[in-house]
């Protein structure tokens, strides 16, 4: 790190990361059991009259599968990150930035999400260090798999199908016809 008075240090709280990954633990135990519990489970002589609600329940458990993965890859970048003490912030900054730039290092910048340790180079902008550079594109489109799973789940519940098209229905009126 430069001498420099106007480098700022801006770290990752080391409470709030072990709270991460605690909460990060938590929601993949319960994520993953409420896949468990409603993934839809197979009789021999299952009507075909049951295959709406049989694909409502993979996509709810394919969804709670998904916020699992995304929640254990948040908690595993954290773990990455409580690894790291401020000695170690400099070290794997001086490696993410190459031994050209290493000189003019003059500041971390640590955000929660997307999870990473910025190291901040004077004149030339920002690099990851501490997290793989894999691991925040692996969550979002874990995230975004997870949201249009949900989605679909709610969309493709038979209830609600129903409900729509009664709530449809009733909004259609023959022409001429008016409201007593």
């Amino acid at each position: 790190m430069s001498p420099d008075p106007t480098g700022t240090v801006v770290e990752h709280n080391v409470v709030s990361l072990m709270g991460i990954v605690l909460i990060a633990l938590i929601a993949v135990t319960a994520s993953a059991a409420y896949a468990w519990t409603s993934a839809p489970r197979r009789t021999p002589r299952e009507p075909a009259a049951t295959t709406p609600p049989r694909l409502t329940a993979s996509l709810r458990a394919t969804a709670a599968l998904l916020a699992a993965g995304v929640a254990a890859l948040h908690a595993y970048g954290a773990v990455r990150l409580l690894g790291l003490d401020l000695t170690e912030h400099d070290q794997a900054c001086r490696a993410a930035v190459g031994a050209a730039r290493a000189p003019r290092l003059d500041g971390y910048e640590a955000t929660y999400v997307p999870l990473r340790l910025g190291c901040r180079v004077a004149g030339d902008g920002t690099y990851t260090a501490g997290v793989p550079g894999w691991l925040n594109p692996a969550a979002a489109g874990l995230t975004l798999t997870a949201a249009a799973c949900a989605a679909a789940a709610v969309l493709t519940t038979p209830g609600l199908r129903r409900a729509c098209a009664r709530r449809a229905r009733s909004r259609v009126r023959a022409p001429g016809r008016t409201r007593p």
